[in-house]
């Protein structure tokens, strides 16, 4: 993919993307799976459950 890894996080309606380029990476995709640590996971779903509460906040504003 364009020499990239790319990493995808869904929940539900909701999803995160992170593009990495190859050469930011040591050690190919034994090194991607280095970066996804519990501490990065956990913020991970902090921003989901952000994203969920702007998404509701604004479709009740819809309504």
């Amino acid at each position: 993919m364009n020499q990239k890894f790319i990493i995808k996080f869904e929940q539900g309606i909701l999803e995160q993307t992170f593009k990495l380029a190859e050469t930011d990476v040591l050690d190919g995709v034994n090194g991607v799976f280095e970066l996804l640590d519990e501490a990065f996971i956990d913020q991970v779903l902090e921003i989901f459950n952000s994203m969920r509460k702007s998404f509701l906040d604004a479709y009740n504003r819809y309504e």
